[in-house]
């Protein structure tokens, strides 16, 4: 399957409104967070359909109750190790302040307060007592991030077409003995969430890839670009566009164009990457190796993305394929 891919769509001031969230508490001050199951009895096959909306950043967007009030506008972010919260709605909801952690971001590391939530769900997803980061809604500008520590452990379908996200239990084994041939599934590795797709290949480059929902644009880090230069050096870096994340801060990447990006059985054509050295890089253990992050740019050109943080697998509906211009 063939996709072609252009950021040349994009304005200078979308790169500078958004890009991934990339959040994880530093090493030093993590706490894991415990994510409720789904319920055995009411593992059904298909996954709970929840309502979804489109930001100005072309984020996937979802209700969320917390302690039972809401629903809250949450971005649904694959990228971001935790969940965070606008300042005005912790205000609001009179939420208990807790110990302050250092949030890394694409560009900086900040220190924020964090709060105590009692409860937050959404669709069948239901998480007790969990600690989340307090960032300014100005660098939100959304209600809140829902990141690894709210979706780890489900099958998450990102359904653009029909502005859904579908959440549910991995897929049960036996439902994987037949793959429909207007599916792309591709096998991922890693914990925690981090799940990486091996089998990608930039014009030739043995590259990792990583899906982040909570980035408009796709981005390949340095050590990638060195690698397309020492294979040919024709490559070179084009316009300067500036980058920055919900904790602030700004740093500046350059456009390079790829010919293809082969991820499993999907190939990407003619694709516009920005390469910057983000944090979220270094936070993935990928700083040293050749590694893109699969942003909304990419995702956006299919109607269905699915990421089964059970099973470990990413697919791509290619029956349905929408260009991004129109979702």
């Amino acid at each position: 399957m063939r996709v072609m891919t252009r950021i040349s769509t994009l304005s200078r001031r979308h790169f500078v409104s958004s890009t991934s969230a990339a959040l994880a508490f530093a090493p030093s001050i993590a706490n894991a967070q415990s994510v409720a199951p789904v319920d055995g009895d009411k593992a059904a096959e298909e996954a709970a359909k929840i309502a979804a909306a489109s930001d100005e950043a072309q984020h996937l967007t979802i209700g969320v109750m917390i302690e039972g009030k809401g629903p809250f506008k949450f971005v649904v972010d694959t990228g971001a190790d935790r969940s965070v919260i606008a300042d005005d709605v912790a205000v609001a909801l009179g939420l208990i302040r807790s110990t302050a952690v250092l949030v890394e971001g694409v560009v900086v590391t900040v220190q924020a307060q964090t709060v105590k939530i009692k409860n937050i769900a959404f669709g069948p997803v239901s998480i007790d007592h969990l600690v989340v980061p307090v960032l300014p809604r100005s660098s939100l500008q959304a209600d809140g991030y829902l990141g690894l520590d709210a979706i780890d452990g489900y099958r998450v379908t990102f359904d653009f077409k029909n502005k859904a996200l579908l959440v549910g239990p991995p897929r049960h084994a036996q439902l994987l003995s037949w793959q429909p041939p207007s599916e792309s599934l591709i096998n991922l590795q890693g914990k925690f969430g981090h799940l990486r797709a091996l089998n990608c290949r930039a014009d030739g480059v043995r590259t990792t890839a990583f899906i982040d929902t909570g980035a408009q644009i796709s981005v390949g880090n340095s050590r990638l670009f060195e690698s397309l230069v020492e294979q040919s050096p024709t490559y070179v870096k084009l316009e300067t566009v500036p980058l920055t994340g919900i904790t602030g801060g700004l740093m500046q990447g350059r456009i390079t164009t790829v010919d293809r990006i082969h991820v499993g059985g999907v190939t990407f054509e003619t694709c516009n990457i920005v390469i910057a050295d983000m944090q979220i890089f270094d936070l993935w253990g990928l700083a040293d190796t050749p590694a893109i992050l699969i942003g909304m740019n990419f995702l956006r050109q299919f109607s269905h993305v699915s990421v089964d943080y059970g099973r470990k697998e990413l697919t791509f509906d290619l029956a349905s394929l929408v260009l991004a211009q129109r979702t």
